[in-house]
């Protein structure tokens, strides 16, 4: 889970992992419909790659896939999805050394 402190937009992404690999992804948002998209093209991104590639998913990344065009008062929404992604990959490993993961975080 990650919050703008600034704009009070919060998204969260829950990853579903089998054999180090994302299987499903889906996401929590509050906020503007520019994060809703990102965490929504972050999903599309994750689904069928490792967790190590998804911790190099980039703000940058992001931002093309929603077509490079985003106003500029709406881009810190990529780096904010940039780091639920990392979040949720740090999490599962967190998780996984506390033989509590439940296939959601």
């Amino acid at each position: 889970k990650v919050v703008d402190e600034t704009c009070g937009e919060i998204v969260k992404i829950y990853i579903s992992v089998d054999v180090n690999v994302v299987t499903d992804s889906q996401f929590q948002a509050h906020g503007s419909p520019a994060l809703i998209a990102a965490a929504c093209v972050a999903n599309s991104l994750m689904v069928g790659k490792t967790l190590d590639e998804c911790t190099k998913i980039t703000a940058e990344q992001i931002f093309q896939e929603l077509g490079g065009e985003l106003p500029d008062n709406k881009r810190y929404v990529c780096p904010l999805v940039e780091n639920v992604i990392k979040n949720a990959v740090s999490n599962y490993y967190k998780k996984q050394e506390q033989g509590s993961y439940d296939d959601e975080d």
